[in-house]
């Protein structure tokens, strides 16, 4: 308890001795507070591209550590085949255009051991977030007709020579937006309810919505029909995650087996943890297989480190913090000098504490911190300077889209602060020794 004393008294002390001297203290620390800005702007900047890359990788193989479980029967390959003959037949017999030729697409009717499986599996291990993924492709009649007319429901349509009618179906659970990043520009995502619905909710892709004008589902009830005739009620639109997105239609994974026959045998998608990954690796398959029952493999992928920069960044970043502390510590010896002749000045003041019992050890401490205490008051203010400079940078014309930004990377705030603290810890040595050197009689003396 008495050291706390003594240290909260050297730091008000050297609070108040750095307000008497503000002016010099200021002056002294301006290269200080641009070196910090400077130098966590930078960090800041870095840890965001770095962020960004992260995210980036990770709207297309899913966030760290995310598996892929892809069951297998050799023995049934035979009549898989035959399944996907016999559906194409029924969907030509029904009148459909077609969906085209799809890998691996079940036959028309009703079960589905694999997704099941998939669904039990998650139910019985500590998943939280998992999601069945399923493909197919067809036709959207209205992108025909909206490519032809030039509109769409009174909404000009641009680029109407790259507009394509084929799109890709896609069967997802709700959790697969949270796993790939999923975000929305309008309405909502899956939902659990969405397979018991008459008319198919589906969530549309930002390339099909720009082929159909942009139409604001909130406003115009958009209702679109397959080459099958099958009919979809839009309820959201997702962001492209890049240019090159296709069109693509997003549903509930049992509502698209059940309105898409023609789709791809499911993938499982599970977003397991790093602390996880191994464990999951070995376990999971085993269990789907075991559930799939005898003759099934199943296959995993993903959870591989995937190389987004950090070692590059990270070289960067501790040069950037070496030059930085350099150019502090240049900034500091200003300091240095003011603190040296502030000593000086008080010598009449330090020996008369010296005379009434101060002990050597709180006069130490006391010109030691006025150093910390001014350079730490210094950091603060370079990290809040960086913190405007990075809020108000154009972070997507630089590059850089971030789908959670945070307020300010705290990484580079500590940074910049510890290190100008530090260096004013250096250059409060000096003086700190010189005041303890400082004696009674010298009070006398002045």
């Amino acid at each position: 308890m008495n050291a706390a004393t003594q240290l909260l008294g050297a730091l008000i002390e050297a609070w108040g001795e750095v307000k008497v001297q503000k002016a010099r203290v200021v002056l002294s620390l301006v290269g200080v507070v641009a070196a910090v800005a400077a130098m966590t702007v930078v960090i800041a900047l870095g840890d965001l591209v770095l962020q960004s890359s992260r995210e980036l990788a990770e709207l297309y193989e899913g966030r760290s550590v995310t598996l892929r479980l892809s069951p297998d029967n050799p023995a049934s390959g035979q009549d898989g085949e035959r399944g996907r003959e016999d559906a194409r037949d029924a969907s030509e017999a029904a009148g459909g255009a077609g969906r085209g030729d799809v890998p691996s697409a079940k036959p028309l009717n009703d079960a589905d051991p694999v997704g099941e499986a998939m669904a039990t599996l998650a139910s019985r291990t500590d998943i939280r977030y998992w999601s069945r993924s399923s493909v197919g492709s067809g036709e959207i009649v209205e992108v025909r007709q909206a490519r032809s007319s030039g509109h769409y429901r009174g909404y000009p349509l641009s680029g109407i020579a790259d507009m394509v009618s084929d799109v890709t179906f896609q069967g997802v659970d709700p959790s697969y937006a949270v796993i790939f990043r999923t975000r929305l520009l309008a309405g909502r995502w899956v939902q659990p309810g969405d397979a018991d619905q008459r008319l198919t909710p589906v969530v549309i892709s930002e390339p099909l919505w720009n082929q159909l004008g942009r139409a604001p589902i909130d406003q115009v009830p958009i209702v679109l029909h397959t080459g099958d005739g099958v009919a979809m009620r839009v309820v959201g639109v997702a962001k492209a995650t890049s240019r090159y997105d296709m069109p693509t239609v997003f549903a509930h994974y049992d509502a698209a087996r059940l309105s898409f026959p023609q789709m791809s045998s499911p993938t499982m998608i599970a977003w397991v943890g790093e602390s996880q990954a191994e464990e999951a690796r070995e376990v999971l398959p085993r269990a789907l297989a075991a559930i799939l029952g005898e003759g099934w493999r199943v296959g995993v992928s993903g959870g591989e480190h995937q190389d987004v920069g950090e070692e590059q960044l990270g070289m960067i970043s501790t040069v950037i913090m070496v030059i930085g502390g350099i150019i502090i510590f240049l900034g500091a010896l200003g300091l240095l000098n003011v603190a040296i002749v502030t000593v000086r000045q008080r010598v009449r003041e330090i020996g008369i504490r010296r005379a009434v019992g101060a002990s050597g050890r709180r006069v130490f401490f006391s010109v030691f911190m006025e150093s910390v205490v001014a350079t730490f008051a210094a950091g603060v203010v370079g990290v809040g300077i960086a913190v405007v400079v990075v809020r108000f940078l154009p972070l997507e014309t630089l590059g850089i889209t971030l789908s959670e930004t945070p307020a300010f990377p705290v990484a580079a705030a500590v940074a910049g602060v510890a290190i100008s603290s530090s260096i004013g810890a250096l250059c409060g040595i000096i003086p700190a020794f010189a005041a303890v050197r400082i004696k009674p009689i010298d009070a006398i003396r002045y």
